[in-house]
This record gives structure tokens, sequence and C-alpha cells, in this order.
């Protein structure tokens, strides 16, 4: 099995076209989306601790365009993207930080919600190699390993995982090169309703903001 999946490593992606193009679809089908409003569960395993940390969320996306994820009930956490910088905000400490798109603290996010140039399809292709697929009882499952120095910095490994029927993606993790495992299960979504455009809009002066 161990050689199979370093096989799978030094194969051209175009071998894998014919297998990937559930995923491509869903991709295609979900950037066509209006809106989408889902709430989520995260499991996270850090080296350092013994028990998984388990948060529920909710998440409303404008694909390609913006997003509000909350996590924690009530939020621990919040993380807006409109256009520009990205404001992550700590709820409880009532402090935010602006940080770029392409920071390595939100990047991951970033995959997970299919934003920026890296998230579709083709861009994905020239950005990771898939290292295995399968599919199973109405289920596709896609593995990936990060080509780019400056990704593989952040992220050693990416899974994705598409429901067929609905062509929603519905679990994404992501090994990061400390050790720590993030899984984020998608619950039934509400699609292309209308999502009012203050809620990716921040009352700045509540917060204490990082320089």
């Amino acid at each position: 099995m161990l050689r199979i999946a370093l096989l799978f490593l030094f194969l051209p992606l175009g071998l894998f076209a014919d297998e990937a193009a559930p995923l491509r679809e869903a991709l295609k089908k979900q950037a066509g989306h209006k809106s989408v409003v889902v709430t989520f569960r995260q499991t996270k395993k850090i080296p350092a601790l013994t028990d998984d940390i388990k948060t529920m969320g909710k998440l409303w996306l404008i694909p390609g365009k913006a997003f509000r994820w909350q996590l924690g009930t009530p939020t621990k956490k919040t993380i807006i993207y409109n256009g520009g910088d990205v404001l992550v905000i700590d709820e409880l400490k009532k402090t935010g930080e602006r940080v770029s798109p392409d920071n390595r603290s939100v990047k991951p996010l970033f995959l997970t919600l299919g934003m920026g140039e890296e998230a579709s399809f083709d861009e994905m292709s020239k950005v990771f190699t898939i290292t295995g697929t399968n599919e199973a009882k109405g289920r596709y499952l896609a593995t990936f390993s990060p080509k780019p120095r400056s990704i593989r910095k952040v992220i050693k490994s990416l899974l994705m995982q598409v429901n067929l029927e609905s062509s929603f993606v519905e679990r994404i993790g992501w090994v990061q090169r400390d050790g720590t495992e993030t899984m984020t299960e998608f619950f039934k979504p509400t699609l292309n309703e209308q999502i009012p455009t203050s809620t990716f809009v921040v009352d700045e002066a509540a917060y204490r903001w990082k320089k």
C-alpha cells in the first residue's frame, strides 16, 4: 500500500483526469451558486493534546466573493472576507487582526471554501498533486499533496469529499506541517437564498485592532 501511495505522488495529474471528473463537476457547480449558508462541525487533532477539539460553527458564503465563518456556540471566533484584507476576530477578547488572503493562518480556510485562484479544479491541478481517489456509496473522495514550497510550509496534505447527489463538498480536511489535523464536516446547505450585505460588515469600533 505504501508503494502504491508513493507511486501516485509521481504520476502526472492527467492520468487522474477521468477519476477526478466528479470533483471537477462539483467545484464547477458550487462556483455557480449565488450563496451558501451551512452549519458545520470542525474537529482538530493537535499533537500536544490527548483529546480531539470538536467545535460547531456556521458559514455564510458568496462563492468567489465573500464569506463569514463563525466558530463556536456562542461564537468564539469570526473570520470575514469581502474583498481586500481578511478580518480575523476574537469574540471573547474583542480583538481583531487584518491579514492578507495569502497569509498562512487563513490559507487553508480559503482553500476549504473554494476561494482564491488555487480553488478552481484547473488551478488546484497546478498547485496540488492528486495522491489518491475513491468512490463509494454516492460519495467521491480525493486526497492531495501541495507542490509549491510556500503552501508545503503550511499544509502537508488535503482531503475533499463530495456528495455526488448534491454535488456539494461535504468534508474537507488538512494536515498541517506541525502535525495538526483539521476536519470540517458540512451539514445540508441552504443554497441561493439572499444573504444580507450586513453579514459581511464588521463594527470595527467594537474591537481593538492589532497593528
